[in-house]
């Protein structure tokens, strides 16, 4: 990964629409309560995400991420993932990538 975001802050109502991450914030309290609750149940897992509080309201965004496999001899990258915003056309439809 770069060390510097390409986004410095987005607000998780602007990663719904410029992005599509449809219900960002209930996933990451699903991750946030897998993480301090390892191996609980999927209901009680639900329960605990539901009370996680989130006390902040924007995350910084990565647009290029590298998957590297480090070997003793060689670094080689194993994956490459580009993002960006959807782009609209002048008509406002959603161009396809």
């Amino acid at each position: 990964m770069t060390q510097h975001p390409s986004i410095k802050a987005v607000s998780f109502d602007d990663l719904d629409k410029l992005y599509g991450a449809v219900q960002f914030q209930d996933a990451l309290a699903e991750f946030i309560a897998h993480i301090n609750y390892p191996g609980t149940s999927g209901n009680a897992l639900c329960a605990h995400a539901v009370n996680t509080l989130i006390s902040f309201c924007s995350v910084p965004i990565f647009h290029k991420v590298k998957f590297t496999s480090k070997n003793i001899e060689l670094v080689e990258i194993v994956d490459v993932i580009h993002v960006q915003p959807e782009q609209k056309d002048t008509c406002r439809c959603i161009i396809p990538k």
